[in-house]
């Protein structure tokens, strides 16, 4: 049994519905798989050495100059060049916002999987560079996984374009990429917090921010370790994306339930 407050007062839920809420309590309870454990072993030493010589500011001062160009780019690349959402006829977000929950899912779905897929291609060339190369798709890969992020958003009706908004989008970076139950929960209490203060103007927890730089910068420099490869680093941005936008989905799923006053704060299963 899902363990989530529905009040008397709450509009009822579709059976749809029913099974996204367990789908996000599975979500928020899951642990890492063998294969994450393992790119995390791998990863933390490095991730480690990382923050020991990048300093927090630059890290910051990059992470909010990548994020601004994500959402303008996602803006400008707009989701309602969709052949789905041309044949239905919606041009607006708020009109996008009108649709079952349902529709939503299956348009970040496609976005997921497009994003996904690009950063396949992304970390192939990458890994085919070298050390340097990779080093260079860094930021790239940052862009692609933010823009998803800002997209899947979009899916759901929501135009993301505040300051606080934009610093949100980074708090569901934070939150695909921790590693630990310690991190997963911290990252995840500051999504939350973020939620109830009205996504107002504010800096991403340091909390939040020592996490993404743990496994981003140890998922990344993890691949110029020798015997990797093209195939692993492609895989690792592949994933680094995938998570992204998984997390974005399920953040906005659940977002969506409670603004519709349909779910309260869904507790992990």
């Amino acid at each position: 049994m899902v363990a989530h407050a529905l009040s008397e007062t709450m509009n009822p839920l579709s059976e749809y519905e029913r099974r996204q809420v367990r789908a996000i309590a599975a979500w928020k309870g899951e642990k890492p798989g063998i294969a994450k454990r393992l790119a995390g072993f791998i990863a933390v030493p490095v991730g480690k050495l990382a923050n020991s010589l990048i300093p927090d500011k630059p890290v910051q001062a990059v992470m909010a100059a990548v994020n601004k160009a994500a959402s303008r780019i996602a803006k400008d690349d707009s989701i309602f060049k969709d052949g789905i959402l041309k044949a239905a006829g919606i041009e607006s977000l708020e009109e996008l916002a009108q649709n079952p929950l349902d529709f939503a899912d299956s348009l970040a779905d496609r976005i997921i999987a497009d994003a996904s897929n690009i950063a396949l291609g992304m970390g192939a060339v990458a890994g085919a560079g070298g050390p340097v190369s990779t080093a260079v798709g860094i930021p790239a890969l940052l862009f692609n996984a933010l823009r998803a992020i800002h997209r899947v958003g979009h899916c759901y009706g929501y135009p993301l374009e505040s300051e606080g908004s934009r610093e949100f989008m980074i708090g569901i970076l934070a939150l695909s990429t921790a590693a630990t139950p310690e991190s997963r929960a911290l990252a995840m209490d500051n999504c939350r917090r973020q939620i109830e203060t009205s996504l107002v103007s504010q800096a991403v927890e340091e909390s939040a921010q020592k996490a993404l730089q743990r496994a981003f910068f140890g998922a990344e420099f993890a691949t110029f370790i020798p015997g990797f490869g093209i195939a692993f680093n492609a895989y690792l941005n592949r994933e680094f994306v995938h998570r992204a936008g998984i997390t974005a989905k399920r953040v906005f799923q659940e977002r969506w339930l409670r603004d519709r006053n349909k779910a309260a704060w869904i507790e992990p299963a």
